[in-house]
Protein backbone atom coordinates (compact mmCIF):
# COMPACT_ATOMS: atom_id res chain seq x y z
CA UNK A 1 0.00 0.00 0.00
CA UNK A 2 1.63 3.45 -0.99
CA UNK A 3 1.05 6.59 1.03
CA UNK A 4 2.97 8.81 -1.29
CA UNK A 5 3.33 8.88 -5.14
CA UNK A 6 6.32 6.82 -6.12
CA UNK A 7 7.30 9.48 -8.74
CA UNK A 8 7.33 13.36 -7.32
CA UNK A 9 6.45 14.13 -11.08
CA UNK A 10 3.04 11.59 -11.38
CA UNK A 11 0.00 12.68 -8.94
CA UNK A 12 -1.43 10.03 -7.75
CA UNK A 13 -4.48 8.76 -8.55
CA UNK A 14 -7.75 8.76 -7.69
CA UNK A 15 -7.45 5.61 -5.90
CA UNK A 16 -4.47 6.48 -4.04
CA UNK A 17 -6.27 9.81 -2.90
CA UNK A 18 -9.05 8.43 -1.60
CA UNK A 19 -6.70 5.57 -0.20
CA UNK A 20 -4.95 9.02 1.74
CA UNK A 21 -7.66 10.24 3.13
CA UNK A 22 -8.67 7.10 4.48
CA UNK A 23 -5.42 6.36 6.15
CA UNK A 24 -5.86 10.17 7.69
CA UNK A 25 -9.17 9.05 8.89
CA UNK A 26 -8.09 5.89 10.61
CA UNK A 27 -4.56 7.94 12.31
CA UNK A 28 -7.30 10.49 13.74
CA UNK A 29 -9.24 7.00 14.87
CA UNK A 30 -6.35 5.77 17.04
CA UNK A 31 -6.32 2.79 14.91
CA UNK A 32 -3.12 4.01 12.66
CA UNK A 33 0.10 4.31 14.59
CA UNK A 34 2.06 7.10 12.01
CA UNK A 35 1.94 10.89 13.42
CA UNK A 36 0.71 12.36 9.90
CA UNK A 37 0.02 11.60 5.93
CA UNK A 38 0.48 13.67 3.30
CA UNK A 39 -0.31 13.09 0.15
CA UNK A 40 1.88 14.61 -2.98
CA UNK A 41 0.09 16.13 -5.69
CA UNK A 42 1.00 17.65 -8.26
CA UNK A 43 4.73 17.89 -7.28
CA UNK A 44 3.66 19.62 -3.39
CA UNK A 45 2.49 18.32 -0.69
CA UNK A 46 -0.94 19.60 0.37
CA UNK A 47 -3.10 18.37 3.57
CA UNK A 48 -5.50 15.51 2.77
CA UNK A 49 -9.11 15.94 3.60
CA UNK A 50 -9.94 16.17 7.56
CA UNK A 51 -12.75 12.98 8.61
CA UNK A 52 -16.02 14.10 9.89
CA UNK A 53 -17.56 13.54 12.85
CA UNK A 54 -18.86 9.47 12.01
CA UNK A 55 -15.39 8.06 11.62
CA UNK A 56 -14.21 9.44 15.02
CA UNK A 57 -12.08 6.41 17.47
CA UNK A 58 -15.43 4.43 18.75
CA UNK A 59 -17.44 5.52 16.00
CA UNK A 60 -15.89 2.20 13.80
CA UNK A 61 -15.93 -1.54 14.43
CA UNK A 62 -13.40 -2.38 16.87
CA UNK A 63 -10.03 -4.10 15.37
CA UNK A 64 -10.17 -2.47 12.35
CA UNK A 65 -7.87 -3.61 9.32
CA UNK A 66 -7.33 -1.58 5.86
CA UNK A 67 -6.02 -4.62 3.21
CA UNK A 68 -5.38 -4.27 -0.48
CA UNK A 69 -7.75 -4.08 -3.13
CA UNK A 70 -10.10 -1.89 -1.17
CA UNK A 71 -11.03 -4.68 1.91
CA UNK A 72 -11.34 -3.88 5.26
CA UNK A 73 -12.04 -6.53 7.91
CA UNK A 74 -12.41 -5.95 11.48
CA UNK A 75 -15.53 -6.86 14.38
CA UNK A 76 -19.06 -6.99 14.17
CA UNK A 77 -20.78 -4.01 13.56
CA UNK A 78 -22.71 -2.36 16.75
CA UNK A 79 -25.13 -0.22 16.50
CA UNK A 80 -26.49 2.87 13.65
CA UNK A 81 -23.10 4.68 14.07
CA UNK A 82 -20.91 1.58 13.14
CA UNK A 83 -23.17 1.68 10.21
CA UNK A 84 -23.16 5.27 9.57
CA UNK A 85 -19.18 5.15 9.28
CA UNK A 86 -18.65 2.13 6.97
CA UNK A 87 -21.02 3.52 4.78
CA UNK A 88 -18.85 7.38 5.07
CA UNK A 89 -15.83 5.16 4.43
CA UNK A 90 -17.17 4.04 1.05
CA UNK A 91 -18.47 1.13 1.94
CA UNK A 92 -21.11 -0.42 -0.01
CA UNK A 93 -21.41 -4.06 0.80
CA UNK A 94 -20.50 -5.92 4.54
CA UNK A 95 -19.79 -9.46 4.46
CA UNK A 96 -20.77 -11.69 7.67
CA UNK A 97 -18.49 -15.14 7.96
CA UNK A 98 -19.83 -15.17 11.45
CA UNK A 99 -22.72 -17.58 12.28
CA UNK A 100 -25.08 -15.36 13.57
CA UNK A 101 -27.95 -13.75 11.37
CA UNK A 102 -26.37 -10.46 10.01
CA UNK A 103 -28.43 -7.41 10.83
CA UNK A 104 -29.31 -6.63 7.24
CA UNK A 105 -31.75 -3.60 8.21
CA UNK A 106 -29.69 -1.93 10.05
CA UNK A 107 -27.24 -2.01 7.31
CA UNK A 108 -29.89 -0.90 4.77
CA UNK A 109 -30.72 1.56 6.38
CA UNK A 110 -27.59 2.99 5.35
CA UNK A 111 -27.21 1.53 1.59
CA UNK A 112 -25.43 -1.18 2.63
CA UNK A 113 -25.62 -4.60 1.27
CA UNK A 114 -25.15 -7.80 3.60
CA UNK A 115 -23.74 -10.84 2.08
CA UNK A 116 -23.20 -14.13 4.81
CA UNK A 117 -20.76 -16.74 4.43
CA UNK A 118 -20.97 -18.77 7.70
CA UNK A 119 -17.19 -20.34 8.07
CA UNK A 120 -16.15 -21.78 11.68
CA UNK A 121 -13.03 -21.68 13.73
CA UNK A 122 -11.37 -25.54 11.95
CA UNK A 123 -11.41 -23.31 8.52
CA UNK A 124 -12.41 -21.88 5.47
CA UNK A 125 -13.99 -25.19 3.68
CA UNK A 126 -14.27 -25.39 0.18
CA UNK A 127 -18.32 -23.58 -0.51
CA UNK A 128 -17.03 -21.10 1.57
CA UNK A 129 -13.76 -20.22 -0.72
CA UNK A 130 -16.29 -20.38 -3.86
CA UNK A 131 -18.76 -18.09 -2.66
CA UNK A 132 -15.52 -15.47 -1.83
CA UNK A 133 -14.29 -15.79 -5.21
CA UNK A 134 -17.79 -15.18 -6.83
CA UNK A 135 -17.62 -11.85 -4.23
CA UNK A 136 -14.52 -10.34 -5.51
CA UNK A 137 -15.52 -11.48 -8.93
CA UNK A 138 -19.16 -9.50 -8.92
CA UNK A 139 -19.29 -7.16 -5.95
CA UNK A 140 -17.33 -3.91 -6.49
CA UNK A 141 -15.25 -2.53 -3.35
CA UNK A 142 -14.73 -1.26 -1.03
CA UNK A 143 -15.92 -4.32 1.24
CA UNK A 144 -16.14 -4.96 4.92
CA UNK A 145 -15.83 -8.56 6.18
CA UNK A 146 -16.36 -9.29 9.68
CA UNK A 147 -16.71 -12.10 12.13
CA UNK A 148 -17.18 -11.56 15.63
CA UNK A 149 -14.55 -10.29 17.29
CA UNK A 150 -12.74 -9.38 14.16
CA UNK A 151 -9.60 -11.07 14.73
CA UNK A 152 -9.62 -14.68 13.35
CA UNK A 153 -12.45 -15.62 11.48
CA UNK A 154 -13.04 -12.52 9.51
CA UNK A 155 -9.38 -11.74 8.69
CA UNK A 156 -9.08 -15.42 7.50
CA UNK A 157 -12.21 -14.51 4.95
CA UNK A 158 -10.65 -11.13 4.08
CA UNK A 159 -7.43 -12.85 3.22
CA UNK A 160 -9.66 -14.93 0.84
CA UNK A 161 -10.64 -12.65 -0.91
CA UNK A 162 -7.72 -10.76 -1.33
CA UNK A 163 -5.95 -13.80 -3.30
CA UNK A 164 -9.40 -14.59 -4.79
CA UNK A 165 -9.34 -11.20 -6.13
CA UNK A 166 -6.22 -11.27 -7.15
CA UNK A 167 -4.64 -8.76 -4.74
CA UNK A 168 -2.42 -11.11 -2.33
CA UNK A 169 -0.55 -14.18 -2.83
CA UNK A 170 -1.00 -17.10 -0.13
CA UNK A 171 2.18 -15.60 1.65
CA UNK A 172 0.67 -11.82 1.78
CA UNK A 173 -2.78 -13.73 2.76
CA UNK A 174 -1.00 -15.86 6.12
CA UNK A 175 0.85 -11.97 6.66
CA UNK A 176 -3.01 -10.74 7.05
CA UNK A 177 -3.63 -13.12 9.70
CA UNK A 178 -0.51 -12.25 11.19
CA UNK A 179 -1.46 -8.28 11.64
CA UNK A 180 -4.68 -9.31 12.77
CA UNK A 181 -3.67 -11.63 15.87
CA UNK A 182 -5.13 -14.64 14.53
CA UNK A 183 -3.89 -17.23 16.54
CA UNK A 184 -1.86 -20.05 15.51
CA UNK A 185 -4.26 -21.82 17.46
CA UNK A 186 -7.04 -21.83 15.18
CA UNK A 187 -4.89 -24.05 12.65
CA UNK A 188 -7.31 -24.52 9.87
CA UNK A 189 -7.49 -20.75 9.22
CA UNK A 190 -3.89 -20.29 8.53
CA UNK A 191 -3.49 -23.80 7.00
CA UNK A 192 -6.33 -22.84 4.00
CA UNK A 193 -5.16 -19.23 3.55
CA UNK A 194 -1.68 -20.80 2.88
CA UNK A 195 -3.24 -23.17 0.44
CA UNK A 196 -6.32 -21.50 -1.10
CA UNK A 197 -5.96 -21.26 -5.31
CA UNK A 198 -9.08 -19.64 -6.75
CA UNK A 199 -11.18 -21.44 -8.62
CA UNK A 200 -11.13 -21.64 -12.45
CA UNK A 201 -13.22 -19.25 -14.36
CA UNK A 202 -15.97 -21.82 -15.52
CA UNK A 203 -16.86 -23.44 -12.15
CA UNK A 204 -19.87 -22.83 -10.68
CA UNK A 205 -20.01 -20.57 -7.74
CA UNK A 206 -22.55 -20.72 -5.11
CA UNK A 207 -25.20 -17.49 -4.68
CA UNK A 208 -24.30 -14.84 -2.55
CA UNK A 209 -27.45 -14.08 0.15
CA UNK A 210 -27.89 -11.54 2.95
CA UNK A 211 -28.70 -14.41 4.86
CA UNK A 212 -27.56 -18.18 4.83
CA UNK A 213 -30.07 -20.85 5.60
CA UNK A 214 -27.78 -22.19 8.59
CA UNK A 215 -28.88 -22.78 12.09
CA UNK A 216 -25.78 -20.75 14.23
CA UNK A 217 -26.94 -23.00 17.60
CA UNK A 218 -27.30 -26.53 16.02
CA UNK A 219 -24.13 -25.63 13.92
CA UNK A 220 -21.88 -24.79 16.85
CA UNK A 221 -23.28 -27.64 18.86
CA UNK A 222 -22.31 -29.97 16.09
CA UNK A 223 -18.86 -28.23 15.75
CA UNK A 224 -18.38 -28.67 19.59
CA UNK A 225 -19.33 -32.08 19.24
CA UNK A 226 -16.94 -33.59 16.64
CA UNK A 227 -13.96 -31.17 18.71
CA UNK A 228 -15.12 -33.41 21.49
CA UNK A 229 -14.71 -36.48 19.84
CA UNK A 230 -11.11 -35.58 18.71
CA UNK A 231 -10.03 -34.02 22.08
CA UNK A 232 -11.17 -37.34 23.48
CA UNK A 233 -8.87 -38.92 21.18
CA UNK A 234 -6.02 -36.80 22.52
CA UNK A 235 -6.83 -37.92 26.41
CA UNK A 236 -6.68 -41.45 25.38
CA UNK A 237 -3.25 -40.84 24.28
CA UNK A 238 -1.98 -39.22 27.34
CA UNK A 239 -2.74 -35.58 25.78
CA UNK A 240 -0.68 -36.08 22.65
CA UNK A 241 -1.56 -36.72 19.07
CA UNK A 242 -2.54 -40.35 18.55
CA UNK A 243 -1.20 -42.46 16.19
CA UNK A 244 -4.51 -42.91 14.23
CA UNK A 245 -4.52 -39.00 13.83
CA UNK A 246 -0.99 -37.77 14.23
CA UNK A 247 -2.31 -34.42 12.91
CA UNK A 248 -4.24 -33.45 15.91
CA UNK A 249 -2.76 -31.01 19.06
CA UNK A 250 -4.73 -31.36 22.31
CA UNK A 251 -4.50 -27.66 22.95
CA UNK A 252 -5.96 -26.82 19.75
CA UNK A 253 -8.54 -29.18 19.85
CA UNK A 254 -9.38 -27.99 23.20
CA UNK A 255 -9.56 -24.30 21.50
CA UNK A 256 -12.31 -25.65 19.24
CA UNK A 257 -14.48 -27.04 22.02
CA UNK A 258 -13.86 -23.62 23.92
CA UNK A 259 -15.00 -21.61 20.61
CA UNK A 260 -17.83 -23.89 19.89
CA UNK A 261 -19.12 -23.47 23.62
CA UNK A 262 -19.30 -19.60 23.83
CA UNK A 263 -20.51 -19.90 20.02
CA UNK A 264 -23.51 -22.37 21.27
CA UNK A 265 -24.04 -20.23 24.24
CA UNK A 266 -24.37 -16.92 22.02
CA UNK A 267 -26.61 -18.12 19.44
CA UNK A 268 -28.92 -20.39 21.89
CA UNK A 269 -32.46 -20.06 21.27
CA UNK A 270 -34.63 -17.17 23.07
CA UNK A 271 -37.22 -19.61 24.10
CA UNK A 272 -34.12 -21.68 25.74
CA UNK A 273 -35.23 -22.95 28.86
CA UNK A 274 -33.27 -21.49 31.94
CA UNK A 275 -31.88 -24.40 33.28
CA UNK A 276 -30.43 -25.19 29.84
CA UNK A 277 -28.87 -21.94 29.94
CA UNK A 278 -27.54 -22.31 33.44
CA UNK A 279 -26.10 -26.05 32.12
CA UNK A 280 -24.88 -24.79 28.71
CA UNK A 281 -22.60 -21.74 30.72
CA UNK A 282 -21.43 -24.15 33.19
CA UNK A 283 -20.06 -26.37 30.40
CA UNK A 284 -18.75 -23.17 28.96
CA UNK A 285 -16.66 -22.51 31.79
CA UNK A 286 -15.20 -25.95 32.14
CA UNK A 287 -14.03 -25.71 28.97
CA UNK A 288 -11.83 -23.06 29.45
CA UNK A 289 -10.28 -24.30 32.45
CA UNK A 290 -9.68 -27.60 30.49
CA UNK A 291 -8.17 -25.10 27.62
CA UNK A 292 -5.88 -23.07 30.11
CA UNK A 293 -5.01 -26.60 31.83
CA UNK A 294 -3.77 -28.13 28.50
CA UNK A 295 -1.77 -25.09 27.58
CA UNK A 296 -0.13 -24.87 31.16
CA UNK A 297 0.74 -28.72 30.28
CA UNK A 298 -1.72 -29.24 33.51
CA UNK A 299 -2.74 -32.92 32.50
CA UNK A 300 -3.80 -34.37 35.48
CA UNK A 301 -6.40 -31.27 35.86
CA UNK A 302 -6.80 -31.76 32.39
CA UNK A 303 -8.24 -35.04 33.10
CA UNK A 304 -10.52 -34.42 35.73
CA UNK A 305 -11.81 -31.31 33.66
CA UNK A 306 -12.51 -33.91 30.40
CA UNK A 307 -14.11 -35.89 32.75
CA UNK A 308 -16.41 -33.57 34.53
CA UNK A 309 -17.13 -31.89 30.42
CA UNK A 310 -18.26 -35.46 29.56
CA UNK A 311 -20.33 -35.72 31.92
CA UNK A 312 -21.90 -32.42 31.84
CA UNK A 313 -22.51 -33.28 28.15
CA UNK A 314 -23.63 -36.52 28.34
CA UNK A 315 -26.33 -35.45 30.95
CA UNK A 316 -27.52 -32.38 28.38
CA UNK A 317 -27.82 -33.96 25.84
CA UNK A 318 -30.06 -37.05 27.48
CA UNK A 319 -32.56 -34.02 28.90
CA UNK A 320 -32.10 -31.88 25.95
CA UNK A 321 -31.29 -33.56 22.60
CA UNK A 322 -32.10 -37.05 22.53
Amino acid sequence: MRLFSSDPGIPPTDGEVCEAKWQVMMIRSGLFPIAALIVLVGGGFVAAESPQDPTAKGNVPQNLLSLPGGIYCGAEPEGETHFESLAAMGIRTVVSVDGAIPDVAAAEAHGLRYIHIPIGYDGVDPNAGLSLARLMREIQGPIYVHCHHGHHRGPAAAAIACIAGGHADNDAGTEILRRAGTSKNYAGLWRDVAAYSPPAEDVELPELVSVAPVDSFVTAMANSGLAMERLLLCKNAGWTAPQTHPDLDPVQIALLVREGLHESNRHLPKTAEWQLRQRMEASSKVSVELHESLKANRVQDADVLMEKLETSCTTCHRDYRN
